[in-house]
């Protein structure tokens, strides 16, 4: 074992982990809760979304919740339901998904960056408040790769200055700050329930919030079907029935009643699969504490359950000095292990061409308002986001495969070949 594998040597991570027994029963109850309603022909309207909606309300501990075609949607919807002045300011993360944050502009919004934190990889509170102007609205965070952000320093800001708090929990099924779930520590909650997700539908996504008028107006924007729940202040868009189609805002973000009902399966065993994953993750992190060059993923000491969606692993620049990161994944990836530099478009947002094309942009007349008046977002102004953007890898994150000690201490071991033989990669 002492030749990289990368160099001609043996693989270290020999055995192939076993799928879980939990992922097994839960795919076999999705087939079969997805075909009777197809038998039932359920296809486009069922109360299976009732069910995932008053289900997940109480998992939350939320009044309000409402599922969508996916998890964009329900982002678009938390920001048309607080921007009330075309470029009014929400402050968001420089590192989170682009679709995390182009809603915000569909729903006549201008995003204003912050940097992170650099063990966290969360919204930084300290930069938000001096990022605050008089036309802010909102503070929405990303409780980036399921890790929660600092939620009492964050709402004590937006207390303070009368904000609304946004919380992209698309990343946390199941997670907790503190005793209570993500989704629930602000105003609003969105979550996507897409495939990839510690919670899926397959595509779909789910709202949540303890606020009424944010309820209706996400109703407003994109669920005409739903109009009669709405109060009386809205009387004015229901139309007559017998006359007029009920009108909404534009958009139809129904979800379908296939990924409901797949989502109410992995509810069911969300818990169980997250506490899988975190025993596998935790035995990963500890072994990683004692392997010179490496670190495990940090966990904030408020954090009081958590499931990964990418389990990223911490590298010392200085320790591998001269090779680069790309070359200790490659060495990774011949050791046998599942190993990248994390989730595609996970950089810095203000490298995003779209965000500063201000001549030649192709959604010129829908984000009109932002290519006039958005500030000029410069690369340097995140130094966090770009350091740490280079000190992080994303191994198999082990959320469906059951605890199996053999298989572990292999790919620790494919850690400990790489420490100790690391000027073979130079």
């Amino acid at each position: 074992m002492s030749i990289l594998a990368i160099n001609g040597g043996q693989k270290a991570v020999k055995k192939h982990p076993k799928k879980s027994t939990i992922f097994q029963i839960m795919v076999e109850e999705q087939v079969q809760t997805v075909s009777n309603l197809v038998r039932k022909r359920e296809i486009s309207f069922s109360p299976v979304v009732s069910e995932l909606e008053q289900k997940w309300a109480q998992y939350t501990k939320t009044k309000y919740c409402i599922a969508m075609n996916n998890g964009t949607a329900t982002l678009h919807s938390a920001f048309f339901s607080v921007i009330e002045e075309p470029s009014d300011e929400i402050i968001t993360s420089i590192h989170t998904w682009h679709l995390g944050v182009t809603p915000i502009i569909c729903a006549g919004g201008i995003p204003i960056f912050c940097d992170i934190e650099p063990l966290t990889l969360n919204i930084n509170p300290a930069e938000i408040e001096r990022k605050i102007t008089p036309r802010t609205k909102a503070i929405c965070v990303t409780h980036c790769y399921g890790h929660p952000a600092d939620m009492d320093e964050i709402n004590k800001i937006a207390k303070k200055h009368n904000l609304a708090v946004i919380e992209d929990a698309s990343h946390s099924h199941g997670c907790e700050y503190k005793g209570k779930k993500t989704g629930s520590l602000g105003d609003i909650g969105c979550f996507s329930l897409q495939g990839s997700k510690l919670m899926t539908g397959g595509e779909a996504g789910i709202l949540n919030t303890n606020n009424k008028k944010y309820y209706q107006q996400a109703i407003i924007l994109g669920h005409y079907e739903r109009f009669s729940s709405l109060s009386s202040r809205y009387d004015r868009y229901k139309g007559n029935t017998e006359t007029v189609p009920f009108m909404n805002a534009g958009f139809k973000y129904r979800i379908h009643p296939f990924a409901a009902a797949m989502a109410l399966v992995e509810l069911k065993y969300l818990d169980e699969r997250n506490s899988l994953q975190l025993k596998n993750c935790t035995y990963i992190n500890d072994g990683l504490e004692r392997i010179e060059g490496f670190a495990g993923a940090y966990v904030a000491p408020y954090v009081t359950k958590l499931g990964w969606l990418n389990f990223l692993i911490r590298f010392d620049p200085e320790y591998f000095k001269g090779i680069p990161r790309t070359r200790i994944i490659e060495a990774l990836q011949a050791e046998g292990i599942e190993a990248s530099a994390g989730r595609p478009g996970y950089i810095p947002l203000v490298r995003q061409s779209m965000l500063n094309d201000r001549q030649h942009h192709p959604g010129k007349v829908i984000w009109h308002h932002f290519i006039k008046n958005h500030p000029e977002y410069k690369v340097g102004d995140y130094p966090v986001a770009e350091k740490v953007l280079f000190e992080r890898i994303a191994i198999n994150p082990m959320r469906d495969v059951e605890f199996d000690q053999e298989y572990l201490e292999q790919v620790l071991e494919a850690f400990r070949k790489i420490s100790k033989h690391k000027d073979e990669l130079k």
